[in-house]
């Protein structure tokens, strides 16, 4: 049996490891399409664009490029965004729901004597307001959006902003996500990682990116944990 790893303090990507957002964050991109003319992807197309933000998720649909950058000084561009950000506002959980057991899990995690923090690349107004909906904010006192500092995941400054907010040193922090993304970012912190398997990956199998753990059921979290 895999030993869990000791820590105090578990760092949550948000979407595609909490919350099944794509079916919202789908619907907000074909109103952008529709908006200009242009055709709707498919739910699964956009699964894949998922994880670095809703500028690169809105150039990657836009360019139909998963490895699209977000474009500088474009007008046409920056009023997309508005249109998808607008639209998304109004929108955010109608359709999205937390993974399975995501709320038992992390009442046992609390309970446990854990801290808890959301580490995602989805602003903050966003992030707090979906947390709300969904009755999760409770479980998290620190929330870091992917506008609440200069810089965003894969960079490693979120993540250790988050355990200083905690107040719990490096050491005994655990990044807890599903793409590579959110492994590049703790690696780069120096901090364990666990990973979800039914997350958005650009529909790669994680275990392919070689993280310390992966759980394939939410549920299964706590038997890889062991708070120290």
């Amino acid at each position: 049996m895999t030993s869990p790893l000791p820590g105090q303090a578990l760092l949550f990507d948000l979407d595609g490891t909490l919350v099944d957002s794509a079916p919202d964050l789908w619907r907000a991109m074909n109103h952008v399409l529709t908006l200009k003319g242009r055709n709707p992807l498919p739910l699964e197309k956009v699964r894949h664009l998922v994880g670095h933000g809703a500028r690169a998720l809105l150039a990657r649909g836009l360019l139909d490029d998963e490895t699209a950058d977000a474009p500088e000084n474009d007008p046409a561009f920056e009023a997309a965004v508005r249109a998808f950000l607008d639209h998304y506002a109004e929108h955010l959980t109608d359709h999205s729901r937390p993974y399975p057991d995501v709320p038992e899990v992390l009442a046992e995690l609390a309970g446990r004597g854990f801290a808890l923090a959301v580490v995602t690349n989805k602003p903050e107004r966003f992030s707090r307001k979906m947390l709300e909906q969904l009755d999760l904010a409770r479980f998290f006192p620190v929330v870091i959006g992917g506008d609440t500092l200069p810089t965003r995941k894969p960079d490693p400054t979120p993540l250790l902003h988050a355990l200083e907010r905690l107040n719990v040193a490096l050491e005994q922090g655990i990044m807890i996500g599903d793409s590579e993304t959110d492994l590049t970012a703790a690696r780069r912190a120096g901090l364990p990682v666990i990973l979800c398997s039914h997350g958005y990956n650009r529909g790669e199998d994680v275990r392919a990116l070689h993280p310390d753990r992966v759980v394939d059921r939410f549920g299964q979290l706590p038997e890889f944990l062991q708070s120290s």
